[in-house]
């Protein structure tokens, strides 16, 4: 596999911001801090496709490997980062040192997907690519396609237990992963046993309570909200787009389609608070699996901004019951 260099899609960015977003997304970089590293978790890049500079970081948590048998494998996480869909990458180092985490806490293989960012690559740039790299994962429950396996997926992955997970932007993707493919059987043979959405970034056009009294100061201010579905959704779209707003009239008929059981984390200062309350109550009502939990105390992105707190360990501890709980019951998805 081919090591690759991504540190600088982080900012790519601002090539094409005006001075105002300039200014908006670099208050928000100011709010990063570097943690410590995982040991016990070997990392690696695979490229995907070299064109459209489409690539993964796998993380195999290597203490559990003794725990493994070839009728128990490690189960395998997904993972799509946040960031507003214009920002960051799997090698930032507080989305690396969070996968690191997870995958050791867990005990569960990591696929972190580096998609393409916007505005160059206005939605749906994002969701295409990450359905490629899910495809590639799939890929290796069969004959593998067109692409190139690996091994470390081919010798330690549970392809029957694949979980999705994302943080704000990121799971406005996981989301769409399945939502715009029809549900989880598109995916067979793998087994999509759940997702986890966290703070997951969805809009609309009509402003929600904790939108319209969000503190200019915040991690993710109705400002830089507003920017972010600006630069990212397609030329001449607003907020209602179906991208945006899931249960706008063109989004995809949930109530139609099979979906994983659902892990939704919301933090309780947190701009989208509202919304994925919404997004949760209505999925319910229709019928599917949602477990909801809520960090009070929390604003957006807690998980990498405060990796040292209190609310950080119950994030991956709530992960990983979910995950435990879910492999464990053998699920069925509605």
């Amino acid at each position: 596999m081919e090591e690759v260099e991504n540190v600088g899609v982080v900012v790519d960015a601002a090539t094409f911001l005006s001075q105002e977003d300039h200014r908006l997304f670099q208050t928000l970089f100011n709010y990063f801090v570097q943690t410590e590293a995982q040991t016990e978790v070997a990392s690696k890049d695979a490229v995907l496709n070299e064109t459209l500079g489409l690539w993964v970081r796998l993380y195999l948590p290597s203490s559990r490997l003794q725990q493994q048998t070839e009728n128990h494998r490690l189960p395998l996480i997904v993972y799509f980062h946040g960031g507003g869909f214009c920002l960051a990458s799997p090698s930032l180092p507080e989305y690396h040192n969070f996968s690191q985490t997870l995958a050791a806490t867990v005990g569960a293989i990591v696929v972190s997907v580096g998609y393409r960012l916007a505005p160059a690559h206005r939605l749906p740039a994002a969701y295409d690519d990450c359905i490629t790299a899910l495809q590639w994962v799939r890929s290796h429950a069969g004959d593998g396609g067109d692409f190139e396996h690996d091994p470390w997926l081919d010798s330690h992955a549970d392809f029957s237990a694949v979980y999705l997970m994302g943080d704000s932007s990121g799971a406005n993707i996981a989301h769409h992963v399945v939502a715009l493919r029809g549900g989880v059987e598109a995916w067979s043979p793998i087994t999509l046993r759940g997702s986890i959405l966290v703070q997951p970034f969805f809009g609309a056009e009509q402003r929600t309570r904790s939108e319209n009294e969000c503190p200019r100061d915040a991690v993710l201010s109705l400002e830089l909200s507003d920017a972010f579905w600006r630069l990212s959704l397609p030329l001449g779209s607003n907020r209602d787009h179906p991208f945006s707003n899931p249960w706008s009239p063109g989004a995809p008929k949930l109530e139609e389609m099979s979906l994983p059981p659902l892990l939704v984390v919301i933090g309780g200062r947190d701009i989208l608070r509202d919304r994925d309350h919404e997004y949760c109550n209505l999925l319910k009502q229709k019928g599917k699996s949602v477990e909801v939990v809520v960090v009070e105390e929390e604003e957006h992105a807690f998980y990498v901004l405060r990796p040292e707190s209190h609310s950080f360990q119950r994030l991956i501890q709530q992960i990983s019951r979910f995950i435990s709980a879910v492999y464990t019951d053998n699920h069925v998805a509605f």
